[in-house]
This record gives C-alpha cells, structure tokens and sequence, in this order.
C-alpha cells in the first residue's frame, strides 16, 4: 500500500461510514498526495483537491460532536461489587 492516496485510485463516497482512524488515515495520504502534487506538477490535481475538501468538512463535523461519556462509572461500580 502507498502512503499516498493518488487521484486515480478509489476514495470513499460516505466519509460518515468510516471509524476516525480509517478518516485520519485517508487524510493522511491526501496530505502525502497534495505535497507529492506539488513538488512534482507544481500544483494539485482537481480531485485531490476535493478529497481534501472533503476529508477536511468531515473532520470539522466530528470535531463538532460532543464526545460520548465513557462507560467508566458502570465500570468501577461492578469492581466494587466483586472486591
């Protein structure tokens, strides 16, 4: 696998589906695909452009939602109940 993600290979159409580690991993490539872009063609490619649009509207809105409040008190209270 590359660690960049060019144009003309396969980039999913639901980012919403996809857990923040496979996003951040996508991110990650585009990131490695823009520079590649730039220092080779001087500028990006148009779909790469709007992959990292995409990546980055998508990362935005997770940043948006409140994170969910960790099961911890379920958690301590059934160690209490076998202490």
């Amino acid at each position: 696998m590359s660690t960049r993600l060019t144009p003309s290979e396969d980039f999913p159409e639901d980012l919403t589906a996809l857990a923040l580690p496979e996003v951040e991993v996508l991110n990650s490539r585009i990131h490695r695909e823009l520079d590649y872009e730039y220092a080779n063609d001087g500028e990006p490619s148009m779909e790469t452009e709007i992959r990292h649009e995409e990546l980055t509207e998508e990362l935005d809105r997770r940043d948006q939602q409140p994170e969910s409040t960790p099961a911890l008190p379920d958690a301590v209270e059934s160690t209490r109940r076998f202490s």
